[in-house]
């Protein structure tokens, strides 16, 4: 009986020390930003940008408000246009439903991790750039800093 205690109280010591070694956390978040009109006057909504650390990978989420369904996203590189990060925003449904105007998308795409050390440096290096079925560039959003946590 004693020895089963012993027992239970080493593995709660081994458990507690592992959650707090794992406790680091695994995303960092930067700020809301605007999506603006680019090609589609009507686009609007907002970004939540984020990276995760062991794994580089940029995520998103996105309240998007657009005249035509949203194809495609792209994270691209400022000066160069270079595509970091591709999503799709593509109807899933079968059979395809019409589009309402808006919506909201989530997710992530891995990226190098040079590209994820230069984002966590200087985030507005970077652009969200969003394809609708009617325009190739319907709308942007540069993303910022500091990051929030």
């Amino acid at each position: 009986m004693r020895s089963a205690l012993v027992l239970m109280l080493a593995a709660a010591t081994a458990l507690a020390g592992s959650a707090a070694a794992t406790d680091v956390p695994d995303v960092v978040y930067f700020p809301i930003v605007r999506i603006l009109p680019r090609q589609d006057n009507t686009a609007h909504g907002q970004l939540q940008p984020s990276l995760t650390k062991r794994s580089p990978a940029f995520c998103w989420e996105l309240d998007l408000f657009t005249q035509r369904q949203p194809l495609d996203g792209y994270l691209r590189r400022d000066r160069t246009g270079r595509v970091v990060a591709h999503f799709s925003l593509r109807d899933n449904h079968v059979p395809p439903q019409p589009w309402p105007g808006s919506a909201h998308f989530s997710g992530c795409d891995t990226i190098s991790r040079t590209d994820q050390r230069a984002f966590l440096r200087r985030p507005r290096l970077f652009y969200l750039d969003l394809r609708t079925q009617t325009a190739r560039h319907a709308a942007i959003a540069h993303p910022h800093g500091p990051p929030l946590n």
